[in-house]
């Protein structure tokens, strides 16, 4: 049930500021977190009187900066039992052994990743990831007796995105390996982007669409898809990318396709990232009529997960210059499905 309250602004403050140190006040258990705040403020419930007398009306505000002013009002209509609710996020309890280490120096080290664990922190106060599985790893190594070692991420996987994954050791590493892994410059006619890069190449399981049997998807097929993509969801709902203007932000995304098999109703997808857009397979493949089993977002059939891999890493040693290519294994539940 819904609860009202009303502020008196006595000095000019930020609005996310401003509720920050207002709501607890009135708070049952006098917490309120900055991300909750930011929530509450996308999904319309705070209200803002215009100008600073008391008789003014009260407007929407959606912007967590919006500067009030003295004597200003702030109307908050509040559901506590929604506020407080932490949704269990169904993360496995991971602990990284050297079976699941790829590749390791004294520079680098490449992890195969489990599906149902985030790579880094969250938003959801000791929620577990893997960056801090690396260092408790690696932490062990050296003994529990010295400070815990440097860990640094270089890139990304979706938390239930499996597979190869690399964290550098030691910061002499990182400008390398930025550059490696960095495409904000890459645009469209411009290959492969940048020399000495990371090639990564992804698989995935896909249950297609109907309007896919309207396209030549057999054994072998290879197909590209380029665009621009940027975020089209609003920031008050689940974050979604899709297909964006290049004049309202969106930025060059390319990646390649080959068909691999098609079995009982499921098509197996090999994917090379040519740029390294946020969700830009899963958006690429559910443009293309082949949604990935399990990515409901992107309009993928039901699943326990995302059925895409981080199969291989090649690139180039960040200190040596040798050329490395590190492969991870499909796990279980993909051979189960092939």
């Amino acid at each position: 049930m819904k609860k009202e309250f009303l502020f008196d602004v006595e000095k000019p403050l930020g609005l996310n500021e401003f509720l920050r140190h207002a709501l607890p006040k009135v708070l049952e258990n006098g917490e309120a977190s900055n991300s909750k705040i930011r929530r509450l403020i996308f999904s319309k419930n705070v209200f803002v009187q215009s100008g600073t007398g008391k008789g003014g009306d009260f407007f929407v505000c959606q912007n967590p900066s919006f500067a009030l002013k003295k004597n200003a009002r702030v109307k908050v209509f509040f559901d506590q039992e929604k506020f407080f609710y932490q949704k269990q996020n169904g993360d496995i309890k991971f602990e990284l052994d050297s079976s699941r280490v790829l590749y390791e120096d004294e520079w680098i080290v490449v992890v195969n990743k489990p599906p149902h664990f985030p790579t880094e922190t969250t938003f959801v106060h000791d929620r577990d990831n893997l960056r801090a599985a690396v260092v408790r790893y690696l932490h062990k190594k050296i003994g529990l007796e010295k400070n815990p070692p440097y860990c640094g991420i270089v890139h990304r996987l979706d938390r239930d995105t499996s597979g190869a994954i690399l964290f550098s050791k030691q910061r002499a590493a990182n400008a390398a390996l930025f550059k490696a892994f960095d495409s904000s410059g890459v645009e469209e006619g411009g290959g492969q982007g940048l020399v000495r890069g990371a090639k990564k190449n992804y698989a995935a399981i896909c249950a297609p669409c109907p309007k896919a049997l309207n396209k030549n998807y057999e054994k072998g097929f290879r197909f590209s898809v380029q665009n621009y993509l940027g975020r089209v969801s609003p920031k008050s709902e689940a974050a979604k990318w899709g297909p964006l203007p290049k004049e309202k932000g969106g930025k060059y995304a390319r990646t390649d396709f080959e068909i691999l098999e098609l079995k009982d109703g499921l098509v197996f997808v090999a994917a090379e990232l040519l740029t390294g857009r946020t969700h830009q397979i899963r958006v690429h493949l559910s443009q293309s009529a082949l949604p990935i089993l399990g990515d409901g977002l992107y309009g993928g059939k039901e699943a326990e997960r995302i059925f895409l891999h981080s199969k291989t890493l090649e690139l180039f040693h960040p200190i040596s210059g040798e050329s490395l290519k590190i492969e991870a294994p499909l796990p279980p539940d993909f051979l189960d499905l092939l």
